[in-house]
């Protein structure tokens, strides 16, 4: 991965930037509230970019509120999908070269969604990233889940990977299009795309954004999603690394009954025990699960290209 940030005042572009490839899709489930605000300023300082709200089966005004906008594209859901649904019928919909996330709650801001389309444009990339940064708006009560996802992801990939579940990204639209079929319809897809991107060495970028405290009552439940994202982030895992994950069960296994065994036959005496055989075993065969799941993995991944 390709993997550099980029800085400037404010984050504010210091010159206007041809948006008529870009697409700006915004997930809304009851954002009625919000959303005016939101709207007002993508009409007003992104023109050129097309706009796209997918209302994901509000019960409120969402859907009103946005078709007052002439430059909007409004698309529905019967039902509520789920935002990473809402994303994915977004991206379907679009139809320029490169598509940008922002949240309906009014969190991000314009100059910071105007910045990462630039970032993508202007550095021709594959995908472009917000970081929130210290002065932004921080839920105290998802602290302690955020720590325990960041260190699961670092544990997954290898490396620290900064705020790998933010909502403001952009990709190439023809890169993010392989992968729409495994992204989770609930909450997710940020983790997601960040574990994609990384694992497939795309070329990324990272810029520093503020995010403001959102417009009304977030739907994310703490330990119902944080479960749901850890799940995730073992699929993709598994997707990508499957090696990397039975191998680290299975040869501990193997040693440990070796040594265990060896210990019991050669120190004490009493030959080489039962339960040492099946550790022996159980790591063997986790080791031979771990090539058979690679094979399959990569017969997977031969599909993205």
């Amino acid at each position: 991965m390709i993997s550099f940030i980029m800085e400037s005042e404010d984050n504010n572009p210091s010159s206007l930037v041809d948006l008529s490839s870009v697409s700006i899709v915004v997930p809304a489930f009851n954002e009625a509230l919000g959303l005016p605000c939101l709207l007002d300023k993508l009409t007003q300082q992104l023109q050129g970019a097309e706009l796209i709200v997918v209302d994901d089966g509000s019960i409120d005004d969402t859907a009103a509120v946005a078709g007052r906008y002439p430059e909007v594209r409004v698309i529905q859901h019967a039902s509520n999908r789920g935002y990473g649904a809402a994303l994915r019928t977004g991206m379907q919909a679009a139809q320029r070269e490169y598509v940008v996330w922002a949240d309906s709650d009014g969190q991000h801001r314009t100059e910071d969604i105007l910045a990462v389309a630039q970032h993508l444009v202007e550095g021709q990339l594959d995908y472009c990233v917000g970081i929130r940064g210290a002065d932004s708006h921080h839920e105290p009560n998802r602290k302690f889940g955020k720590w325990v996802l960041r260190n699961v992801v670092r544990l997954a990939v290898g490396r620290p990977v900064a705020d790998f579940n933010s909502g403001l990204r952009g990709f190439r639209l023809a890169i993010i299009q392989k992968y729409l079929h495994i992204l989770p319809k609930g909450f997710g897809a940020s983790t997601t795309t960040s574990l994609i991107m990384i694992e497939r060495n795309y070329r990324v970028a990272e810029i520093p954004i503020v995010v403001q405290a959102r417009v009304g009552k977030s739907s994310v439940r703490q330990l119902r999603d944080g479960i749901r994202t850890l799940n995730l982030i073992l699929r993709i895992f598994l997707l990508f690394k499957p090696l990397h994950f039975f191998f680290g069960i299975g040869l501990p296994l193997v040693l440990i009954g070796f040594i265990y065994g060896l210990f019991e036959a050669f120190v004490e005496g009493l030959g080489f025990p039962t339960l040492a055989a099946v550790i022996v075993l159980s790591g063997t065969q986790t080791l031979f699960l771990g090539l058979v799941m690679d094979q399959i993995s990569a017969l997977r991944r031969e599909s993205f290209e």
